[in-house]
């Protein structure tokens, strides 16, 4: 198993993973500054997760904003979104990154469990969106 920065060689790879997960046909551009990692596995991703770098104006910190982590699923249960996560705190370290955000479906329980296991809390807030395109 393989924890890296995403490359061009995994794009075809990636968008079938994207494609299982999120019903994502073509992986979309990231923005300057952010961080796409992936898990690679008998030639192939079968994790990934994107950091966006964020600045906290009030507290005057960076953060990032974890968002698109995905398993195979022929791959789960095998920690990679454990070791991808390791790698992101790794990341904070060396970046001096201050704090990790996510949101999550609340239907995926296991990952709420992961998430838990390594750390995170709770917060008693609601998401809001709307969709302008």
């Amino acid at each position: 198993m393989e924890i890296r920065e995403y490359e061009e060689r995994d794009l075809s790879s990636l968008n079938e993973l994207l494609q299982e997960a999120f019903f994502v046909s073509k992986k979309g551009k990231v923005s300057s500054g952010d961080v796409e990692l992936v898990a690679i596995a008998d030639g192939r991703v079968v994790g990934h997760l994107l950091l966006s770098r964020c600045l906290d104006p009030i507290r005057d910190e960076y953060y990032f904003f974890v968002s698109y982590v995905c398993v195979h699923s022929d791959y789960r249960r095998r920690h990679i979104a454990t070791q991808l996560f390791e790698k992101v705190f790794s990341l904070c370290h060396d970046e001096n990154i201050a704090y990790l955000e996510l949101t999550s479906n609340p239907s995926r329980v296991a990952a709420h469990h992961l998430y838990q296991k390594l750390g995170f809390q709770v917060r008693d807030t609601c998401v809001f969106r709307k969709e302008i395109l």
